[in-house]
């Protein structure tokens, strides 16, 4: 049992680190203007956000808030 728990505290862990990497993916495409690449990672951005479970949307951090509040470009 205790196996199952560490590896949804991993996956949560590791979801919220990708979303981290893409937001920062997301925000410098938004700084290059490549308006393609920015659609596509605010995309896969939320389908990242959309995978995090409720226990691991506990360890959020306010930027990590930030993150899912974000206006969808479409």
């Amino acid at each position: 049992m205790k196996v199952d728990i560490d590896e949804k505290e991993d996956r949560g862990n590791e979801l919220i680190a990708l979303a981290r990497l893409v937001a920062f993916a997301l925000e410098t495409a938004k700084t290059l203007d490549a308006e393609v690449a920015e659609f596509c990672l605010d995309k896969a951005l939320r389908a990242v956000l959309e995978q995090i479970d409720e226990p691991s949307r506990l360890t959020l951090t306010a930027s990590d808030i930030m993150l899912m509040n974000r206006t969808p470009l479409c």
